[in-house]
């Protein structure tokens, strides 16, 4: 798909869509693998027709995939400022697609995107986990600490961020949300009272918002669905359910998003490849028709 859609010749603002790996899993607290997802991702995408589920054409697409930008032997502080200036300049002029790479990844693409928007950013964070540690492992960059991280310092408002589908935590984590509650759906919660009614709560609170950022972990799946990733957590979601939340999501300001932690080499058949790459090309088919959101950066 993506094959068919990129466009070498594109400069960043003729783009509907920039695609970026982020190949880096060094800050996996349990097994490794997911700086191989990106052209995991890319090669099954190769073999898949540009359409949505729904038949419908994304051919119109102007897509430039940018490639991966790799550590090439920086440290992980000196890579994710390198990570955050791209995005910075991708967020100017475009609708940024990030594939990692573990969760630590989504730190300066967070960043950029806070320093961009202000109080007018919304997260919504799909996931197991909160990772809302301090520090994992000794790690303050830890995939376990992403959100951790933003909300440092006042940069993103911490109400302003849905944790959804989580069904994990760490006692840190809980001790954390004792002195600062969270918009948090659990898993359980979601199953008991609907996937509509989620996905509403989350529109409602987030629908004034200037610009909205998605950040997707894969393990929000159950590992049924999505067996390939370092820390599965089981009593997740269908990728059916998944994409559902999308299209709940298409009626905000979407501007951007990331899927992590797909990791090839603890996959089956590439189950969590595929399931990763029908939610990024489904996303492109609910965000990038959405005019709020291409208002942003057009």
């Amino acid at each position: 798909m993506w094959n068919s859609l990129h466009n070498s010749a594109l400069t960043l603002k003729q783009t509907d869509v920039a695609v970026l790996g982020l190949p880096f899993d060094g800050a996996a607290s349990y097994r490794k693998g997911a700086a191989e997802a990106p052209d995991r991702i890319r090669s099954i995408s190769n073999h898949i027709a540009p359409t949505t589920e729904d038949g419908a054409s994304l051919e119109h697409l102007k897509v430039l995939d940018l490639g991966n930008l790799l550590p090439s032997g920086l440290s992980q502080e000196a890579y994710f400022e390198v990570i955050e200036k791209k995005a910075a300049e991708l967020f100017d002029c475009t609708f940024p697609t990030f594939i990692g790479g573990d969760h630590s990844v989504s730190i300066p693409l967070l960043r950029a995107a806070a320093k961009k928007w202000g109080s007018g950013l919304g997260v919504i964070h799909l996931d197991a986990h909160l990772d809302l540690c301090f520090e994992l492992e000794g790690n303050r960059l830890s995939h376990g600490c992403t959100h951790r991280r933003i909300f440092e310092g006042g940069l993103l408002p911490f109400e302003q961020v849905w944790f959804v589908g989580i069904r994990s935590f760490e006692t840190q984590e809980s001790n954390f949300l004792k002195d600062q509650p969270a918009n948090l759906i659990k898993a359980m919660e979601i199953y008991e009272k609907g996937l509509p009614s989620a996905a509403a709560r989350v529109v409602s609170s987030l629908q004034n918002c200037e610009a909205v950022y998605l950040t997707i972990d894969i393990d929000f799946l159950d590992p049924a669905f999505a067996p390939g990733t370092g820390t599965p957590k089981p009593g997740g979601f269908s990728t059916r359910e998944l994409l559902a939340f999308l299209k709940h999501f298409a009626v905000l300001p979407i501007i951007g998003f990331d899927l992590v932690e797909v990791a090839p080499p603890l996959d089956h058949a590439d189950i969590t490849s595929f399931a990763a790459q029908r939610a990024i090309t489904e996303a492109w088919g609910y965000f990038i028709n959405n005019n709020r959101a291409r208002n942003h950066f057009k």
